[in-house]
């Protein structure tokens, strides 16, 4: 080795990208919203459930229960009773996804939601943290 400790430093260093990027396989699709009269539809419902890994029923609970109203599921869709913005909607779901799919731990999405009685546990799959979330 004829090169010394610092030029073979200086060329790693060279090497190393100046910008990092950091992009995550997880994206929560937003939800697309219309306003009909006084009701309010999420067209997408069923999707963005299955790309949560969690049942429609469960977010949909939870949205009614967060948005504080009526509503009903028809299909893949979700139509609320009341006048809802698109970014309320979606940070609503953004809320949901956080509490009840990120694992606290290492906060990947590869959550299972159990039911034990009463109790739901949060169920990592990558690093196997179990954490109590509360119930809808």
């Amino acid at each position: 080795m004829t090169e010394n400790y610092e030029e073979l430093l200086d060329r790693a260093l060279e090497q190393i990208p100046k910008t990092i990027s950091e992009s995550s396989r997880f994206q929560i699709p937003e939800a697309e919203v219309t306003t009909i009269g006084n009701r309010t539809i999420i067209k997408n419902l069923k999707n963005i459930a299955t790309t949560l890994n969690r049942e429609p029923s469960h977010l949909m609970k939870y949205l009614l229960r967060e948005l504080g109203a009526a509503g009903d599921m028809h299909g893949a869709q979700a139509v609320f009773q009341g006048k809802f913005s698109k970014n309320t909607v979606d940070e609503r779901i953004r809320r949901y996804a956080e509490e009840f799919v990120l694992c606290r731990e290492c906060g990947k999405p590869d959550t299972k939601l159990e039911r034990k009685e009463r109790i739901y546990i949060l169920r990592c799959e990558a690093c196997g943290a179990r954490t109590s979330v509360r119930g809808i």
